[in-house]
């Protein structure tokens, strides 16, 4: 029963904190270089486009799911209006009245969920995307598995279109990975919904042993694809932060 409740705090939550705090700084570094030049601000408009409004109703659907009222949203804003309005590029506000003992539960649950949202969702968004993509294309990750020799094959036997709907795929992955990242008010909206996300963990790992469920595979598939999902926006976000420094001596 341990064996998978930790493995739910480390190869899921652990990892996606981690890499969210990381992806974080290195984007909010380049964003305060960035965001002073036109060039600048258009790059992050450009990545902002798809990855802010996901980043938003990351937090909504947990919201909607839990019983809370939707008071007030905004899906994307442009970074120099952003600079004007807090820094802040989309937002979601909710209230919740949480009278009854389901709707306190489910408002004490709840605000981990809406605090993470942007954590655990934009990976299955891209997931199930994923399976949209052409045969060809679903496959090169496997190729690449095999070798470079039979990476390298298969993208030369890649069509135009396959090509175009690739570098589509992959502005998808990097918008939506960037903003991944979570704010200190995602982090004190989650830090209220901790312990009793803890005490899902430990439910769901003892009635695994009780029914005799394999989670193993499932806890897997998630730690790998959401681990493939953050390295992507981590090393893009870092990268950025790398060239604003270059690019500001």
């Amino acid at each position: 029963m341990f064996q998978y409740f930790i493995a739910f705090n480390l190869k899921i939550l652990l990892v996606l904190v981690v890499f969210g705090f990381i992806m974080g700084k290195a984007r909010q570094s380049a964003w305060k270089v960035l965001s002073h030049r036109t060039g600048g601000c258009l790059i992050l408009d450009f990545f902002n486009l798809i990855g802010t409004p996901v980043h938003e109703l990351s937090h909504l659907l947990p919201g909607l799911l839990f019983g809370y009222r939707v008071e007030k949203i905004c899906l994307y804003r442009r970074v120099k209006t952003a600079a004007k309005n807090g820094g802040a590029l989309g937002f979601v506000k909710m209230s919740h009245r949480g009278k009854t003992r389901g709707q306190k539960l489910q408002k004490g649950l709840g605000p981990f969920f809406i605090g993470v949202g942007p954590l655990f969702l934009p990976p299955i968004f891209l997931f199930f995307l994923s399976a949209l993509l052409p045969a060809s294309l679903r496959t090169l990750p496997a190729s690449f598995g095999q070798g470079m020799d039979s990476f390298f094959k298969a993208l030369h036997q890649l069509s135009s279109t396959d090509i175009i709907i690739m570098f589509a795929y992959l502005y998808v992955i990097i918008g939506v990975s960037l903003n991944m990242e979570l704010s200190r008010q995602d982090l004190h909206t989650a830090w209220k919904g901790l312990l009793l996300l803890e005490c899902l963990f430990f439910l769901l790992s003892a009635m695994a042993v009780l029914f005799h469920w394999n989670l193993s595979r499932f806890i897997d598939f998630l730690f790998h694809w959401n681990l493939l999902i953050a390295s992507i926006g981590t090393i893009f976000g870092l990268s950025i932060h790398l060239l604003s420094l270059i690019s500001s001596e």
